[in-house]
């Protein structure tokens, strides 16, 4: 009976040992990331009907399997209203504004891309990677595109439409503001091993992508960009042939620069 009652509180404290490490696992899991998930329901997207900074939380949304509403003034009359009543920040608000299936409203194009990157996976892993290192990378190159998507800003204060036009054709000149940044986002993406995509990938995607004809930035229309950036045309090519990027993009005249380049 000793031996019995003596293997008895053995086994209560090999449980409770067990359960103590299941919970410090699950703990550990949350922590980095592992098992947050996306809600259930329908998100929704207010934004212009144009490329720019609204298309990476599309693209996020596609390749996450979200169920995505994409509100713009040409599909909802009171988008204007909606706007200042759903933004964040109220009258002082921008675009564009990501809405949670429970309501909660988010503003923010980048802080917005990085929540997804969380709550969304592809492939079994998040957009956003865990591993501190390759969350740089993804950081990296959506720091990189800014670099060359922020120079074109004061263009869109000149009013005269030739004087516009030949100021961005300026940036992606052989010395352009722009293009010295492309440059080193054609080395940067070289270095990239295309395997797995993140937040990274898809900004590096949309952003160039928003330069490239047919673009809504009139003055850029008339030449690729990334003719002679052959590790940029790359990482192109892998993104738009992902299944779901193609899926999205199909047949859609107004994203040609989003499908494969043959």
């Amino acid at each position: 009976l000793q031996d019995l009652a003596c293997a008895t509180e053995i086994a209560k404290i090999l449980n409770f040992s067990l359960i103590r490490c299941l919970l410090a696992s699950i703990m550990a899991l949350e922590c980095m990331g592992l098992c947050t998930t996306a809600m259930s329901g329908t998100y929704e997207l207010l934004y212009w009907p144009v490329t720019a900074l609204g298309e990476p939380i599309r693209l996020a949304c596609a390749l996450g399997g979200l169920d995505l509403k994409d509100t713009t003034p040409r599909t909802d009359e009171k988008f204007q209203e909606r706007k200042l009543s759903l933004g964040p920040y109220g009258a002082s608000g921008q675009v564009p504004i990501f809405i949670l299936p429970d309501g909660t409203s988010m503003c923010q194009s980048r802080a917005i891309l990085k929540y997804l990157g969380h709550v969304v996976s592809y492939g079994g892993s998040p957009l956003y990677p865990t591993d501190a290192l390759a969350a740089y990378k993804a950081d990296e190159l959506i720091e990189l595109c800014e670099d060359m998507r922020s120079p074109i800003y004061p263009s869109f204060s000149i009013k005269d439409q030739k004087e516009k036009e030949a100021m961005r054709q300026g940036l992606f000149a052989p010395e352009g503001k722009s293009t010295k940044w492309l440059k080193v986002l054609d080395e940067e993406l070289g270095k990239d091993p295309m395997t797995t995509p993140t937040i990274g990938n898809i900004y590096a995607f949309c952003i160039v992508n928003m330069f490239r004809p047919p673009t809504f930035l009139d003055g850029l229309n008339d030449a690729d960009i990334i003719d002679g950036y052959e590790n940029v045309k790359k990482h192109h090519n892998w993104v738009a042939n992902l299944p779901e990027v193609k899926a999205l993009y199909e047949g859609r005249e107004d994203r040609k620069a989003f499908w494969p380049i043959a």
